[in-house]
């Protein structure tokens, strides 16, 4: 079934569940309000009746049917908040398959002018590679996508791990879709799991006070028996005492729970959602893909134990109710007992969380990879080479929709160390080197890419495409394109193998100065052990292949005029190009 079907056919499912779960609802709320008339009524006849049983009896009933009622309720409410997760979702994903167009958050906030190529190849930002591949919910989930972005995976066997996860995730849609709302319900905020690992990180502070731990158990107990011997003797000056021995440990101790309380507040919801994610994680069928089952082995048990630590932060919560704040903390230390049970769960765990929570993030990132694998069924996984190059048939770019991309083949490598690209303008060499890039970054990531046929070598990219001046820097145009170039010889330097793209360079510079400086530029990159290619308007630049004849080789884009009117064909091929088309466009657009 194609993608698109398969998303029609689930938004039906979800609007139809919806619909019954707000029916079971409304019912819910008419059985609440029926309890608690009948309460009303059956507690006054109880009093009226000069307190005969039955009625008391009676309105018991009805109170625990009240309470029954509201717990299936708060399910109901938890159930259909998901189930209008997972229907948003598939109208989402119907939009990108149908129209192009995502409306996923875009990772913004992770754009920056300086990075190697993310800039350049549009990863972040609206309508980036990011905003169509990110499925993450959980701000940890976004930001470990990012990460698997801006510092793709370079050793080969992790590569090919990554797409078995992706070949088996893409086919479970039911769990993938399951995840995703469940990740999104989470509600995390900025510094919360920030705040976990603060509490997880802090010196314990009530784990080794054993006297302390006899006093909690120790004067209620004391408690207890004074209100015994008040009800046998009358005399509550043992209470009194107790009661102030009480508020004396607690106000000793106040300071340190309240440290406790500061980092683990409002984190119940949170921890809970993280443990439904490990527990789907650890039950999910992954037989046969070592990626996933290493992370089962990491998620084994993990859910329990958050849960656990989930209804402790609850309780911790609860201190804020004044019942509880001020009636339990006197007579039985209630904000006590809740900070050693926090403290035996730390030493118990606190090991392992960290390892909890990157399984949840790298589980997002593979299912982001998976669903835009199941969205793009023509999509190829890549060959993983052992040698470095790429080699590609019908290399498309992930962002043009497939109706409207032209593919190209193309490889380099084997000898190869650079193409110089010319053409005309918007004759489609920037879009090639772009979609060469992207589709290398896509393959890295273990995702497949819009190509018939893809094979790459795991290496650094780095571009020098759209650069911009910048006033706060006190950094002019041309600075920064020569500050970019200078941040690429010093890796080549260091002896890493690199993959160039540049696109026009020196062009803010004149056109003698820019063409003496691109071939010393290009002559001095022949020295290092790197790969590139290089789209130009200068022409003469392509007189460097018969420099190098075994190492560069030029290759062109066209245009041509049928009857007054301009024609791309956005095919690639060998040679210099011929054709200029920059007067004719300031000409039809009445420029000049």
């Amino acid at each position: 079934m194609q993608p698109a079907s398969t998303y029609q056919q689930r938004i039906s499912v979800f609007d139809k569940q919806l619909a019954q779960t707000a029916a079971h609802l409304r019912n819910l709320s008419v059985v609440r309000l029926v309890c608690f008339i009948g309460i009303l009524f059956f507690g006054y006849q109880y009093v009226a009746s000069a307190f005969i049983l039955t009625w008391l009896l009676i309105a018991m009933a009805l109170v625990i049917a009240f309470v029954v009622s509201l717990v299936f309720y708060q399910r109901g409410k938890d159930r259909q908040a998901l189930l209008q997760a997972l229907l948003s979702l598939n109208e989402k994903e119907l939009k990108v398959v149908t129209h192009h167009q995502s409306d996923f958050e875009n990772g913004e906030e992770f754009m920056d002018d300086r990075h190697d190529f993310s800039g350049d190849l549009d990863v972040f930002g609206p309508s980036s590679l990011f905003q169509f591949l990110n499925r993450t919910g959980t701000l940890s989930g976004r930001a470990h996508l990012a990460r698997s972005l801006q510092q793709p995976l370079q050793d080969a066997g992790e590569i090919r791990a990554m797409q078995e996860a992706v070949k088996k995730l893409s086919a479970q849609i039911s769990f993938r879709q399951d995840y995703t709302a469940h990740a999104q319900l989470s509600g995390e905020g900025k510094d919360d799991v920030k705040s976990i690992r603060q509490w997880l990180d802090a010196p314990m502070a009530f784990r080794h006070r054993r006297v302390l731990l006899v006093l909690c158990w120790a004067i209620p107990a004391l408690l207890l028996g004074a209100v015994a011997y008040y009800a046998y003797s009358g005399d509550y000056a043992p209470i009194i005492f107790l009661l102030a021995v009480n508020w004396a440990i607690l106000l000793l101790n106040v300071k340190k729970v309240n440290t406790q309380h500061l980092l683990l507040s409002n984190k119940e919801k949170l921890l809970r959602k993280f443990a439904v994610l490990l527990r789907m994680i650890r039950q999910a069928e992954w037989e046969g893909v070592p990626w996933l089952e290493a992370r089962q082995r990491t998620a084994a048990e993990a859910d329990e134990a958050l849960h656990r630590l989930a209804a402790i932060s609850n309780l911790l919560d609860q201190r804020l109710n004044l019942l509880v704040g001020f009636f339990l903390n006197s007579f039985i230390l209630y904000d006590l007992h809740c900070a050693y049970r926090l403290e035996r769960w730390k030493s118990a765990y606190r090991k392992g969380v960290d390892e909890w929570f990157n399984v949840i993030s790298e589980l997002e990132t593979a299912n982001s990879l998976a669903t835009f694998a199941y969205n793009h069924p023509a999509y190829a996984y890549p060959e993983i080479s052992g040698t470095p190059g790429v080699s590609g048939r019908g290399i498309g770019h992930p962002l043009i929709p497939a109706g409207e991309c032209v593919a190209n083949d193309g490889s380099i490598g084997h000898g190869e160390q650079f193409h110089i690209i010319t053409g005309s303008n918007m004759s489609g060499k920037s879009t090639f080197l772009r979609s060469v890039g992207v589709n290398w970054l896509l393959a890295m990531t273990g995702a497949p890419v819009c190509a018939a046929g893809f094979s790459c070598y795991p290496l650094r990219i780095m571009t020098s495409m759209r650069i911009r001046d910048s006033i706060a820097r006190h950094t002019s145009y041309f600075q920064a394109e020569l500050q970019r170039l200078q941040q690429i010889i010093r890796v080549l330097k260091s002896g890493e193998t690199v993959f160039i793209i540049l696109d026009e360079i020196l062009k803010g510079t004149n056109s003698e100065d820019k063409l003496a400086g691109s071939r010393e530029l290009i002559r001095h990159f022949m020295q290092y052990n790197c790969l590139g290619m290089i789209a130009t308007h200068d022409l003469e630049l392509g007189g460097l292949e018969q420099e190098y004849p075994q190492q560069i080789r030029n290759y062109c884009f066209e245009s041509s005029l049928d009857n007054g009117r301009l024609h791309f064909d956005y095919r690639m091929r060998p040679g210099i190009a011929r054709n200029k088309n920059a007067t004719f466009l300031m000409k039809q657009m009445e420029i000049i």
